[in-house]
């Protein structure tokens, strides 16, 4: 496998939601920062062609405004469409004749289920174009850990294990990378990260929104397997693994995967889940679903470093707000000096990962007067760089670059698995909630004692 930079893009799920809200605009962004000067081709199931698609393309990015004209011309002249059906292997021949003698190393992107991956792939390898390539595929990678394995299986049939991209776009987010960034830069902050100061640590991931027309997918998957097996395992990861203590993608791969390997697997009695009402009314939803919108767990890491310190995460659709945040609370503790009749309040580290990207710190500061008394405040650094990268800029890019280092590898995403499994398919009861609301109050039996933060 060559680690030189592709040199042509390969889209699965071309015509699909996520291809114009985030992958058009990623590729647009490529593009504008010269960073994307080859073919692509667009692969959907329609018969579309390549002139309509490149219209739908100019509208979805015409919507963003502020538009480079020259970097959208680009763009639409490296687009080809083509048609392809992977029940039909012989399909797949219309992407290599797309791609032509021009492409030697293709980077192939899946956005699409996971059930279609491994096909995708034998079509692929039918055709001669999985020799030198890349594959990247979203989450979720799998359903449960056995279909995982599964899956790899599958996969490592047409592509060695270094060529395959396992895309989470919350490890390409600038918001993510910025806790591993914090703890290294601020050994003031990482010498506290331990069972020795920190009381707990608290992830909310808020959405006021349902599932907006993501239904006939997200039926079958519900939150835990949609957001907590990846995405927030991640930040858990990043949170508390052991800083890595080399450079490059291998050290930092290593620190997440082996912080996975030492979470316990979860029982039953560690979560509750939910179900927004209204939910069942929703096109594409079984009328008898029992699919979660809402998941509260609660977590231990089986390490000297984490020992007796709670991990509490919280999911879930048609919440009071939308937003993500991760918590470190510090114990707290008095001194004689002190006018206070109980401990101060305690400390607080506070990660915003979204919609907008904030670090902030909480400490007591002494009222004005006489007495030894304070009161707690929040130092609030924002983070408002205008030309920050996004995150499906950045991890598209980075596969084509051939950096691994913002994707999650094979044992990762199976000890992410492993941690969940023992709650999936029903192993809870699902309690009703209103919109609007921070979920069903039997979230409170997974909750710290003095309750759940709640994101503004």
């Amino acid at each position: 496998m060559t680690q030189e930079r592709s040199d042509a893009l390969v889209f699965f799920g071309a015509t699909g939601d996520l291809a114009f809200k985030q992958i058009y605009p990623a590729l647009y962004a490529l593009t504008l920062h010269g960073r994307l000067d080859m073919p692509v081709v667009a692969v959907g199931r329609k018969e579309l062609g390549t002139g309509a698609l490149r219209e739908k393309v100019k509208e979805a990015l015409e919507k963003n405004g502020n538009l480079d004209t020259s970097a959208v011309f680009a763009l639409l002249g490296h687009l080809q469409y083509v048609a392809v059906d992977d029940g039909d292997a012989t399909s797949f021949g219309r992407i290599r004749d797309a791609l032509g003698s021009r492409a030697r190393r293709p980077l192939h992107y899946m956005a699409l289920p996971p059930e279609s991956f491994a096909k995708t792939a034998e079509g692929l390898a039918k055709v001669d174009l999985s020799k030198n390539a890349r594959i990247a595929v979203e989450k979720p990678f799998g359903r449960d850990l056995a279909s995982a394995k599964e899956l790899s299986r599958k996969l490592h049939e047409f592509f060695d294990e270094e060529a395959i991209y396992r895309l989470d776009h919350f490890l390409g987010k600038e918001a993510v990378e910025n806790i591993v960034y914090f703890r290294a830069a601020n050994p003031l902050i990482e010498r506290a990260m331990n069972a020795t100061e920190v009381l707990s640590i608290q992830i909310t991931m808020a959405e006021t929104f349902g599932v907006k027309g993501r239904a006939k997918f997200y039926d079958p998957v519900g939150a835990i397997r949609d957001v907590v097996q990846n995405h927030l395992l991640e930040v858990v990861a990043c949170l508390t693994m052991d800083l890595p203590t080399g450079r490059g993608h291998a050290p930092l791969r290593d620190a997440r995967s082996q912080l996975l390997g030492h979470v316990r697997a979860l029982a039953p009695t560690d979560v509750v889940r939910g179900q927004v009402r209204g939910y069942k009314d929703e096109q594409d939803v079984a009328k008898d679903s029992t699919t979660e919108t809402f998941a509260a767990l609660r977590l231990s890491i089986d390490a000297p470093r984490w020992s007796g310190v709670p991990i509490f995460i919280r999911a879930g659709k048609g919440l009071r707000v939308t937003a993500t945040e991760a918590v470190v609370r510090l114990k707290t503790r008095t001194h004689p000096i002190l006018d206070e009749t109980s401990a101060p309040a305690p400390n607080q580290v506070r990660f915003r990962i979204g919609p907008d990207m904030a670090t902030a710190l909480s400490a007591n500061v002494k009222r004005p007067g006489e007495s030894m008394s304070g009161e707690m405040a929040e130092l609030t650094l924002r983070h408002t760089e205008p030309g920050s990268m996004k995150a499906y800029e950045r991890l598209l890019g980075d596969a084509m670059d051939g950096d691994p280092t913002a994707f999650a590898r094979l044992d990762a995403v199976e000890e992410s698995w492993r941690i969940v499994d023992p709650i999936l398919d029903n192993a809870t009861p699902v309690h009703e909630y209103d919109t609007g609301t921070w979920g069903p109050d039997a979230a409170k039996s997974v909750s710290p004692e003095w309750g759940w933060h709640d994101p503004a």
